[in-house]
This record gives C-alpha cells, sequence and structure tokens, in this order.
C-alpha cells in the first residue's frame, strides 16, 4: 500500500511539473497579443509603456486590482489606451491617479460605460498610478497603454 501511495504522489508531482509551463506559456501569451492589438490602435501616438494583469475572480463590491507606478512629465499630452481579452465577459476599468486625486479613467461607474481610450494633459511631473480591474470584478487578463501624442505649454 505504501508503494501504491508513493507511485500516486509521483504521478501527481510529474503531471504540475508537466502542466506548469502550459500554464505559464498561456498567460504571458495573452499579454503579449493583447499588446499587439492595441499598438495597433494608439494611431499616431508613440508608444511608451504597457502595463498586462491577469486578474482572479473576485466581486463586483471588491474587484481585484492590479497597481502599477509610473513617471509622468508635465506638459506633456498623453493618450492611455485600455482593452480585456476577448474572453472577458466584463468590463476592464483603467484608472490614472495620485494618492490625493483621481485624473482619468476609461470607465464611467455611474451609466456603465466603458471607452477603448482617454487622453491626459499632464500639468504636473511627479509619479501617477495606474490601476487595472474588472467591473463586475470577473476573472481575466488586460492592457494598459501609455503612448506620447505630444508636447504642450502647460504653464
Amino acid at each position: 500500500m505504501s508503494s501504491e501511495k508513493n507511485t500516486r504522489f509521483l504521478l501527481r508531482i510529474l503531471m504540475i511539473l508537466f502542466l506548469l509551463p502550459i500554464v505559464k506559456q498561456s498567460s504571458a501569451q495573452c499579454g503579449i497579443a493583447l499588446k499587439d492589438v492595441v499598438i495597433k490602435e494608439i494611431g499616431d501616438a508613440k508608444y511608451l509603456k504597457d502595463f498586462r494583469a491577469r486578474l482572479p475572480e473576485g466581486s463586483p463590491k471588491k474587484p481585484p486590482t492590479k497597481e502599477f507606478p509610473i513617471l509622468l512629465n508635465k506638459g506633456v499630452h498623453y493618450r492611455i489606451n485600455v482593452k480585456a481579452d476577448a474572453a472577458v465577459e466584463d468590463k476592464v476599468v483603467l484608472k490614472l491617479y495620485d494618492f490625493t486625486k483621481l485624473y482619468g479613467s476609461n470607465y464611467d461607474p455611474t451609466d456603465g460605460t466603458s471607452y477603448a481610450k482617454f487622453d491626459f494633459l499632464c500639468a504636473k511631473t511627479q509619479v501617477y498610478y495606474i490601476s487595472l480591474s474588472f467591473a463586475e470584478g470577473k476573472q481575466g487578463c488586460a492592457v494598459g497603454m501609455v503612448s506620447f501624442v505630444k508636447n504642450y505649454d502647460a504653464n
């Protein structure tokens, strides 16, 4: 009986080791494929940085969120695009903020309207934060992308 338990244990370990690369690869493909789609949607803007998140299942009241810091410069017009994986049956929510103020979002919680992008005219050089989540707390992959549109006079 002891050797049967050892065989089952060894079989489970081998299955985990076999499946681990497959799970890791599908997670990476989700973000890379979405990044490629969003890059095509930024138009004449210049790609600067992307933020990819695979989010677990949560609740609408407290959806799982992934937060990323980014340094933005005064006098720059930025475009922020967002997209969720096609398999996700939820609206992706991207927020741009610092610790005192929300500067922009692609999602209006009052009516549930979601936008693929929004522009941000940066009036102060500082570290901002971008967060990604899903409105109803569904699980899935999302990408946010920051691109440069042009400089402007912020004085």
